[in-house]
């Protein structure tokens, strides 16, 4: 190997970490350049390929990340345990939410889904004077399911709850509006909204 050779050689071996690292910080960039699922918001279609499912979150409202707290990778830029739905804020004590999940309980039927919607309502030490009334059979796009309403103090104010709950192939999906009874009338507007644009799609 004459002399020339050697020096190209060692001028390889110098340039080729710079590159690595290069590319390496590059691939970093490209990881961070968007932000994490939880601290984005959503408009428009929103469509849940993991349980299934789809909702058009209405015209100047947003739907916001309703799982626990993505964590910050180098490589990936952030991983997520599990994407369960929207958070639709309508004020500050009145929103929405779209949430889905397998069923805990695999034999349990719709209606023991929904004794235990209540159940949680009427556990929770915030509520009180609660009065569970309207509660039918109900359709939530092709899936036959169970709506409540409920009414009761929190914190010393006057709160109601509209909830949905459906099951398929093992899925629980839900529906759920919280406001006060004052705007009961306009908030279930944009709620009937999102029902009538609930679909079932393809999981992966």
């Amino acid at each position: 190997m004459n002399r020339t050779t050697v020096g190209t050689a060692a001028l390889i071996l110098l340039i080729l970490p710079g590159c690595v690292v290069r590319a390496d910080s590059q691939r970093k960039s490209i990881a961070f350049s968007q932000p994490c699922p939880d601290k984005r918001a959503w408009t428009g279609r929103y469509r849940n390929y993991v349980y299934g499912f789809s909702i058009v979150i209405p015209l100047r409202l947003k739907g916001y990340w309703n799982s626990s707290p993505c964590a910050p990778d180098e490589t990936y830029g952030c991983v997520c345990m599990g994407d369960h739905g929207r958070f639709i804020p309508l004020s500050n004590d009145a929103h929405i939410e779209a949430l889905v999940g397998y069923q805990m309980e695999s034999h349990w039927s719709v209606i023991d889904h929904e004794r235990q919607a209540i159940s949680f309502l009427r556990n929770n030490k915030q509520n009180v004077r609660i009065n569970v009334g309207r509660s039918r059979w109900f359709r939530l796009g092709s899936l036959r399911a169970r709506r409540f309403e409920a009414r009761y103090i929190r914190n010393d104010r006057p709160m109601l709850t509209d909830h949905i709950i459906a099951l398929h192939k093992g899925v629980e999906y839900e529906l759920i509006l919280v406001t006060s009874p004052g705007r009961y009338g306009a908030d279930r507007r944009q709620f009937e909204k999102i029902i009538a644009s609930w679909r079932l799609t393809n999981r992966v």
